[in-house]
């Protein structure tokens, strides 16, 4: 009956995490199909329309001396302001991933313990399929991990 229980709840919280990983995922390419219609270019648009401002309103400055003028530009040339990539933009505003990344974990890590509690119990031995399920939730927790931390920086950049 243990066994039902722990296979059952962790086949459940498996299928759920790759269920809801596969709902976000498709949102996302379909949110991506807008051509160009949403987020994106209003975003662009905003900036431009700051940048013309800023570019409006900035007084010449006098200049002290060339070798000055010569060393701020060169400095000014030397780091070019981009802007951030695509998928580090979408990547920005996908906001499940680090939920998604704890489900996992919390998940791989009731599963260790299960696993551990199993080890100990009278046969001494662990169904079949079980470590090979806990290979998979590892890998998929690791991933969505990664996943997360790559969120996290791509929302830095993207600031």
């Amino acid at each position: 009956m243990t066994y039902f229980l722990v296979m059952g709840s962790l086949a459940l919280s498996v299928l759920f995490t790759l269920g809801w990983a596969l709902s976000r995922l498709l949102r996302w390419v379909a949110s991506g199909l807008s051509l160009g219609v949403g987020k994106g270019s209003a975003r662009s648009r905003r900036s431009a329309g700051r940048g013309s401002r800023a570019a409006k309103t900035a007084k010449p400055k006098p200049r002290a001396s060339a070798k000055a003028a010569a060393k701020a530009g060169a400095t000014a040339k030397a780091k070019p302001v981009g802007e951030p990539w695509r998928i580090t933009r979408h990547l920005a505003e996908w906001r499940s991933s680090t939920a998604l990344a704890l489900v996992a974990a919390l998940t791989y890590l009731v599963a260790r313990l299960a696993e551990h509690g199993m080890s100990y119990r009278p046969p001494h031995t662990l169904p079949s399929g079980f470590s090979t399920l806990l290979l998979g939730l590892g890998w998929l927790s690791a991933g969505l991990i990664l996943l997360a931390l790559l969120h996290r920086l791509a929302v830095w950049r993207c600031r």
